[in-house]
C-alpha cells in the first residue's frame, strides 16, 4: 500500500502541516534566504509506474531543478481498495552549490499519497502546497487512460505546459481534447531535439526542389526500444518536406522499422532517380552519426555528433520552447 509515496525520500508530516513542516527544515540551513522558486511543477506519477520508475522521475525532477529552483508537487495515486482511504504527505528539500560560494539554488517537494476518486479535495490540497504568483506546469507521467486524465482538468487548464512521454503513454493521447493544445508538450519528441537539429542543418545544404523531387519514401530504422522517438522524428520529416514543396498527394511513403540493434536510429530517403540519395545512420550508443548525400550535385558527406537528450534536458527544452 501507498508503494510509490513509500518509496520516495522525505519526512512524513500531516497534510495540514506542510508550511509549518519546511519552515522547521529551513531553520537551521544557510541558504534559506537564498531559496527564490522560479516556478511550480507538478509530477503527477499513473497508476502503471512501479517504485523504481517513481525515484527515477523523481531524481530527473531534482536534476532539473539544480537548474530551475522550483516547488515541485509529486502526486502518488493509491488505488488499492484495502488501502487506508487518508491522505499522507512528505516534504523533502535540497540545495546545491552552484560555481560560487553564493551561488546556491534549492528546491522543495511536496509528496502527496492520496485515494482515486477524491479529486475535489485533491485540487484543494495541490493549491495550497503550490507557491503562489510563480507558473505552474503539469507532467503526467504514464497516465493508464485518456478518462483518467481527464478528471484534472483543473491541473490540464490552469497549467503552462502540460507534458507527458508518448513512449509511456496510451497510443490514443493525441487524440485526446486537450484544453489548450498549444500548452502541451511531448518528451520523446523534446528528446529528439540534438537528431532534429544536426539533419536539418545538413539537409539546408541543399535547394528544397532538390530534396523533394522525385521522392518515394521515407523510412527510419531504429532500435526498438525508440519507436516514440522513431515516430516523432517521421512526423518532424513529413512537415519539413511539405514547406520543402512535397505534393500531400504525391504518395510518399513514410516508414518506421525497429530491429535489434545497441544504438541505431537511421533516415534514408528514397528517390525515383537512383542516383539521388540521401542516408543518415547514427549510433546513439556512441554519440556518432554518418550523413551522405547526393541530390544532383555530387556527393557530399559529413561525420556529426548524435545523441538524445538526458531526461532532465528534455524536461527542461519541453517546459520553456
Amino acid at each position: 500500500m501507498h508503494a510509490l509515496f513509500n518509496a520516495l525520500p522525505g519526512i512524513e508530516v500531516p497534510v495540514g502541516g506542510i508550511n509549518a513542516g519546511f519552515k522547521k527544515l529551513w531553520a537551521d540551513t544557510p541558504a534559506k534566504e537564498s531559496r527564490a522558486m522560479q516556478l511550480n511543477l507538478v509530477l503527477h506519477l499513473g497508476l502503471n509506474t512501479t517504485p523504481d520508475d517513481a525515484e527515477q522521475q523523481f531524481r530527473t525532477t531534482v536534476e532539473f531543478a539544480k537548474r530551475y529552483p522550483c516547488r515541485v508537487v509529486v502526486l502518488c495515486p493509491e488505488s488499492d481498495p484495502a488501502a487506508e482511504k487518508l491522505f499522507r504527505a512528505k516534504i523533502y528539500g535540497e540545495c546545491f552549490l552552484g560555481k560560487s560560494g553564493k551561488d546556491t539554488r534549492c528546491c522543495e517537494f511536496v509528496l502527496l499519497a492520496y485515494p482515486l476518486g477524491t479529486h475535489d479535495f485533491l485540487q484543494n490540497q495541490v493549491s495550497v502546497c503550490l507557491s503562489t504568483d510563480l507558473p505552474l506546469y503539469y507532467w503526467a507521467h504514464r497516465f493508464a487512460s485518456n478518462n483518467r486524465l481527464a478528471a484534472y482538468d483543473y491541473l490540464l487548464t490552469r497549467s503552462r505546459r502540460v507534458l507527458f512521454d508518448s513512449a509511456l503513454v496510451p497510443h490514443d493521447a493525441f487524440s485526446f481534447p486537450w484544453p489548450n493544445p498549444s500548452a502541451v508538450r511531448d518528451l520523446a519528441y523534446t528528446r529528439t531535439r540534438p537528431l532534429r537539429q544536426t539533419i536539418g542543418q545538413f539537409l539546408s545544404r541543399y535547394a528544397p526542389a532538390d530534396i523533394v523531387d522525385g521522392l518515394r519514401a521515407v523510412k527510419i530504422t531504429h532500435r526498438d526500444d525508440l519507436n516514440a522517438e522513431a515516430a516523432a522524428m517521421i512526423s518532424w520529416l513529413k512537415k519539413g518536406l511539405l514547406r520543402c514543396g512535397a505534393d500531400p498527394e504525391s504518395g510518399i511513403d513514410f516508414g518506421i522499422v525497429p530491429k535489434e540493434c545497441k544504438g541505431c536510429f537511421d533516415i534514408a530517403f528514397n528517390y525515383r532517380d537512383p542516383k539521388k540519395t540521401f542516408v543518415w545512420s547514427a549510433d546513439l550508443n556512441g554519440r556518432t552519426a554518418e550523413f551522405e548525400g547526393d541530390l544532383g550535385h555530387g556527393r557530399t558527406t559529413l561525420t556529426a555528433n548524435a545523441r538524445l537528450l538526458d531526461p532532465a534536458e528534455a524536461l527542461s527544452e519541453a517546459m520553456f520552447h
